[in-house]
């Protein structure tokens, strides 16, 4: 009756704004010209000059970014850490363009986007570009392990979380959740997107990270739910292997009873606590 607002509740509350770091948009031009918007998040207190960076690329890879508070990008913030979030091609909200030039472009286009952000940060002085590593959950854990395939010599270290390790994997895994639930639909979506198992079946091979484990320079740590259903662990023990026969260094974390994310606290902390030591190890802020 008395047309007022009232503050029923807030989430989040024990966070003090004083104490995130700010994210702002960042928009740069591809090497095919096309325009990639994307998030920088840089420390609070740091100039921004010559910073460590973590690339920290999102799922998906049919989703997006959005200027919002994420728990993995302020984390890293918080450890001195600069942290570019790109809405690479075929990231959602973009329009028709953007979606469609992803088409089959897995490890190729879509992963050039992501390094021609790191280059424009470079260019621009921002970032120091021998403190460099990458990371990210699900598809961003598939464009980890195939940045540091495609430029080895671009990355410190590298965090695959959830990761696609093999794009013939993804599409005959029958036990991911996309498949079983409607196989003929995944078949007819994946091979529109990502490429026909026959007829594209030579440049699934050619970009999946787990066939050409030997160009890894960088160490990876792998973290990973055993109970992942939309990418079933083989695909990290998969690329665990193949590394550990080119003889490359790896960490390995897993959590049993845990799917595609981890959602009991002592397991989130846990994640954060190695992620921040291996990045104090690997690329010191």
């Amino acid at each position: 009756a008395q047309r007022t607002l009232e503050e029923l509740l807030r989430t989040l509350d024990w966070l003090k704004p004083e104490a995130l770091s700010t994210a702002s948009v960042l928009r740069y031009k591809a090497r095919d010209g096309l325009e990639i918007p994307s998030y920088l998040t840089l420390p609070n207190g740091r100039e921004a000059k010559n910073l460590p960076l973590v690339a920290w690329i999102h799922g998906g890879p049919w989703a997006r970014d959005e200027w919002r508070y994420d728990p993995e990008v302020q984390f890293l913030a918080s450890r001195g850490y600069a942290v570019l979030q790109p809405n690479f091609r075929g990231s959602t909200g973009f329009a028709r363009k953007h979606r469609q030039s992803s088409f089959k472009q897995w490890g190729q286009a879509m992963q050039d986007d992501i390094t021609d952000g790191i280059r424009h940060l470079v260019a621009q002085g921002i970032v120091d570009p021998q403190r460099v590593c990458i990371g990210g959950g699900s598809y961003g854990g598939y464009a980890t392990l195939m940045g540091l395939v495609k430029d080895p010599k671009q990355y410190r270290c590298g965090i695959s979380v959830v990761g696609v390790s093999d794009l013939i994997w993804m599409q005959e895994l029958g036990y991911s959740d996309f498949n079983s639930y409607r196989p003929d639909a995944a078949d007819a979506f994946f091979a529109i997107t990502m490429g026909d198992l026959k007829a594209d079946r030579a440049m699934l091979e050619q970009h999946s990270p787990r066939r050409h484990a030997e160009k890894v320079q960088a160490p990876v740590l792998f973290v990973h739910g055993a109970d992942d259903k939309r990418v079933p662990i083989k695909h990290a023990e998969g690329m665990r292997d193949a590394l550990k026969a080119a003889g490359k260094p790896f960490d390995w974390l897993v959590f049993s009873g845990e799917g595609h994310g981890f959602l009991k606290p002592e397991n989130r902390l846990e994640y954060f606590r190695r992620m921040e030591a291996f990045l104090r190890q690997h690329n010191p802020p």
